[in-house]
C-alpha cells in the first residue's frame, strides 16, 4: 500500500477559523510548558513518604 497526493487532499484545505498571522512556531511556543523540576529534591521527598 502507497499514499498519494489525494490520500492527502482532505488535509491540505485551510481552515477559516486559523489565524495566518500567527506563525506556526509562535503559535506551539504558546502553548509550550516549562517545566523545571529539582529531580534530587523530589527523590528525597518521595523517599521520605515511604
Amino acid at each position: 500500500m502507497s499514499l498519494t497526493t489525494d490520500d492527502f487532499r482532505n488535509f491540505l484545505n485551510k481552515d477559516p477559523e486559523d489565524d495566518d498571522s500567527v506563525s506556526l512556531g509562535d503559535a506551539l511556543a504558546e502553548l509550550a510548558v516549562d517545566v523545571e523540576t529539582d529531580s534530587v529534591e523530589e527523590v528525597r521527598d518521595v523517599r521520605e513518604r515511604i
